[in-house]
């Protein structure tokens, strides 16, 4: 039986954490998460609050097969809207020029 090595990554607010697991061919974006959470319990509170999943930066279906090298992603919910919190960001900053 041919196996498979990836990597299952997540970031909270403070901290990113990633999880080497080798898992029997073919194996879905679901097999490397529950494996992943064999060894990490905790990793199951992070999983159901995640908004996606996805493979090297594309989201993708838990149903999505797997290739040896992956790195399966668990996406966390946005705080802020990214244009709402760039604008913010060039305001305060053109607000510290004008001051300066």
């Amino acid at each position: 039986m041919m196996s498979i090595h990836v990597t299952v990554a997540w970031a909270a607010a403070d901290a990113q954490e990633e999880i080497a697991i080798d898992l029997a061919a073919p194996a879905t974006i679901a097999n490397a998460i529950s494996a992943a959470q064999s060894i990490r319990p905790e990793l199951r509170k992070i999983a159901e609050s995640a908004v996606a999943v996805g493979v090297w930066g594309k989201v993708r279906p838990p149903d999505f097969a797997l290739r040896d090298g992956d790195r399966v992603e668990l996406y966390r919910p946005l705080k802020a809207d990214p244009k709402v919190a760039r604008r913010d960001n060039a305001r305060r900053q053109s607000a510290k020029i004008d001051r300066g």
